[in-house]
């Protein structure tokens, strides 16, 4: 690493990190963590489909799925360790009446040594995500009318969902599999708040190398960061092992005999009705803290009530807030700009080489969901320090934009390719000018997609820990990294009131994507979406 003067090559850092104590342990965490979160989120989001699509609870998911989206991975761990731990709400709810506890129990509940609660809270925040996908991904399967000529042919509804649609969904799902898979094995704000400690997951191992202020240990830190890319491609090629696999599996036994498989919607409405109590749950909790004066253990509710900690943390968390919105609407928009770019261009390629295909553009846009961010963040942050970029806002709002972009140009792709060109031609014609009709015509048709995935890029930027902490040096800080701060030993009330902040400003903007189109439109029924 000649960027902070070691020059000369040596095997000393991956002899220190294969012989250190906590790495093999670390590992398996995160493989654990990572896999069951990963696998747990498919199944639930294949059975919420297979058991709910079109149905009345299917239309309510369909509802909630975008406030959902909206909260941020770190305030769905903070909310569920406030939950789920041994002081938390559900051991009050059954305290000291069931339970006979007058004082928190010593329960592993959250933080266990076996990263069951850090998967529990990949699993609650990567279920909608899958959800929201899989919507898209749907409309080109025809569901409604395979489901129609199957059943007409007598098979039943699971039977059609296993035996057809699943092998056509997994792989146009594997790229936002893969994703969520690179993210669970990778993610370090989550694991730092609701995942095991000593040892912790590797990513988290990893940074805490990373910020040691020990020059040897950065060394052990890049060759860990190398360590976990290398773990991560061979868990993304483990997958799309499993996947074929998977498939070839379904297909074999659609083309044997098979009983005749029958299902009620039970299952799809448990493990719906599973992650929206628990949702539910967390913002209940979340608001009873911000107002809380004094919360003793088992009492249900608070004892006394107060807005002195909301005050407090306004006075605490203007900068953070100010920071956070800036760089929100900014990296949203110039990566809403930059997308619109890109699948503009990919249109006049597919006009002039119709045999183009979109696929590489896929693979180079998900590149940085796949990669974790903890294996090329310090890169990026040596860069920004050559280029005197580190600790300003410009240098923050870049490092956002690299993963603010791959999420708006897949909200933004589905709905800008199946656009009907027809459209504009008419509009040309008409006109006689290109550009007047693609802003008074094709961006109006597609107002909604676009506002959602402006929406999309917001979330994203508000949720970023670790491009902030690289980038922004300790000098800028956003609700999210101040939120994560006061996890791990701040106020609960404090902190709530932060966590309720940093979901706020998502959660409005999405309100006002989905609200705005209706009243823009309000006189075209047809175009409110």
């Amino acid at each position: 690493m000649p960027a902070i003067g070691f020059e000369q090559f040596s095997w000393d850092a991956w002899n220190s990190l294969i012989a250190h104590p906590s790495t093999a342990p670390a590992i398996g965490l995160s493989l654990l963590s990572g896999w069951l979160a990963t696998l747990g989120a498919l199944l639930s989001t294949l059975i919420i489909i297979g058991y709910s699509y079109g149905g009345r609870w299917w239309r309510l998911l369909e509802r909630f799925l975008a406030p959902m989206l909206a909260v941020p991975h770190a305030a769905i761990a903070i909310a569920l360790l406030f939950v789920l731990a041994p002081s938390g709400w559900l051991i009050r709810l059954i305290s000291p009446e069931l339970s006979g506890w007058e004082y928190p129990p010593s329960l592993g509940i959250t933080q266990d040594r076996w990263g069951l609660s850090l998967a529990f809270a990949l699993w609650l925040k990567e279920v909608p995500y899958l959800l929201f996908v899989s919507m898209a991904l749907l409309n080109p399967l025809k569901m409604n009318q395979s489901l129609l000529v199957g059943q007409s042919l007598g098979y039943s509804r699971i039977q059609i969902w296993r035996f057809i649609i699943v092998p056509q969904l997994l792989p146009r799902l594997r790229l936002p599999l893969f994703a969520v898979l690179a993210f669970s094995i990778s993610v370090v704000d989550i694991a730092q708040i609701i995942g095991p400690s000593r040892p912790g997951t590797f990513a988290v191992l990893v940074w805490q190398w990373f910020n040691d202020s020990d020059l040897n240990q950065r060394l052990l830190g890049a060759a860990g960061a190398l360590s976990l890319l290398v773990l991560v491609l061979f868990s993304l090629a483990f997958a799309y092992l499993l996947e074929r696999f998977t498939i070839k599996m379904l297909m074999r036994q659609a083309m044997a005999s098979c009983p005749k498989l029958q299902g009620s919607g039970h299952w799809g409405r448990l493990h719906g009705g599973l992650m929206l109590l628990f949702f539910s749950l967390s913002a209940v909790v979340l608001i009873l803290w911000s107002f809380a004066h004094r919360w003793r253990f088992p009492d249900i509710f608070p004892q006394s009530w107060s807005l002195r900690f909301w005050s407090r943390a306004f006075e605490y968390s203007f900068e953070p807030l100010l920071y956070s919105l800036s760089l929100a609407l900014c990296s949203a928009f110039v990566g809403l700009i930059l997308s619109l770019v890109c699948l503009e261009n990919e249109v006049r390629l597919k006009r002039s080489s119709p045999s183009w295909s979109a696929n590489r553009l896929m693979w180079i846009m998900y590149l940085p969901l796949f990669v974790p961010q903890i294996a090329f963040l310090f890169g990026v942050q040596t860069q920004l320090l050559a280029w005197r970029l580190d600790g300003r806002f410009i240098g923050v709002f870049l490092v956002h934009l690299i993963f603010v972009l791959p999420y708006v140009f897949l909200t933004l792709a589905e709905s800008y390719r199946n656009f009907d060109q027809r459209y504009m031609d008419a509009a040309i014609s008409l006109c006689h000018k290109p550009r007047r009709a693609y802003f008074q015509v094709k961006l109006q048709l597609l107002f909604k997609p676009l506002c959602l995935a402006f929406a999309t890029g917001f979330a994203v930027s508000i949720a970023q820990y670790l491009p902030t902490q690289f980038a922004g040096a300790g000098r800028i800080t956003t609700l999210t990294t101040e939120a994560v701060a006061l996890a791990s030993g701040g106020d609960r009330r404090v902190t709530a009131v932060v966590v309720i902040l940093q979901c706020a400003l998502p959660l409005f903007i999405y309100a006002l994507a989905i609200l705005l189109p209706k009243y823009r439109f309000r006189h075209r029924l047809a175009m409110q979406g």
